[in-house]
């Protein structure tokens, strides 16, 4: 808990150093850019363990996109991104466009790695193949086409295809709060996910949305 606050505290510091400012190209600006960056991931990552503050991410997200975005524009800045921009991408999972805004940033920077370097990085295929599922299946999503949405995980679970909607993707951070209020004493062990799940399902129906949480789409898998 206290490593978080101290990340949280120097993250929190440099970012207000440019709140409502332009962004600079000297070197202690660069470097400040970079802590702010690897900040956003320390802290998304944080989250995710801790099973809270989901809805902090998609900021945390945003703010990785506008100073990394920065970064990419100078040579020496491109390796110091590459293993927070796949780290931040890991992070992010309710909200489809910004992922696929951030594999984009990232394909940018595995090419220009790679033209500095003389030689293609082998992780280009796979993000340009990611790049091409998001964008098949936000196009489906968009038409309302769920039924050909590709709804199966890398780890072959299934998931609800409305989850790449733009109407979920709007609503999951006030969902995910309303989570974190309503569950706020619940232990995070075995069996919190169920609770999780339900909430969200309700959440989400109160604005429309009928969701199927993951055991639901996957009825012979076990869930803790």
């Amino acid at each position: 808990m206290e490593e978080e606050l101290n990340i949280r505290k120097v993250y929190n510091d440099e970012l207000r150093k440019w709140q409502g400012k332009p962004l600079t190209s000297n070197q202690e600006s660069l470097d400040s850019y970079q802590e702010i960056c690897c900040g956003c991931v320390l802290l998304s990552e944080e989250n995710l363990r801790e099973m809270h503050r989901y809805w902090e991410i998609t900021e945390l997200a945003k703010t990785f996109l506008r100073f990394a975005t920065y970064l990419e524009g100078f040579d020496h800045m491109l390796d110091k991104l590459y293993e927070p921009m796949r780290r931040m991408i890991d992070c992010v999972f309710d909200h489809p466009r910004l992922r696929l805004q951030l594999l984009r940033l990232r394909l940018v920077v595995i090419q220009r790695i790679g033209n500095l370097h003389g030689h293609e990085l082998s992780a280009e295929e796979d993000v340009v193949a990611e790049i091409a599922r998001y964008e098949h299946n936000i196009a489906l999503a968009d038409a309302y086409r769920f039924d050909e949405v590709e709804n199966r995980k890398r780890s072959g679970l299934r998931y609800d295809p409305i989850e790449w909607s733009r109407a979920y993707e709007d609503a999951i951070d006030d969902v995910e709060r309303e989570i974190d209020v309503v569950l706020a004493s619940q232990p995070r062990g075995m069996g919190f996910c169920f609770a999780h799940w339900h909430h969200r399902e309700q959440a989400l129906s109160a604005r429309g949305i009928a969701w199927k949480n993951p055991h639901i789409m996957n009825p012979r898998v076990m869930f803790d």
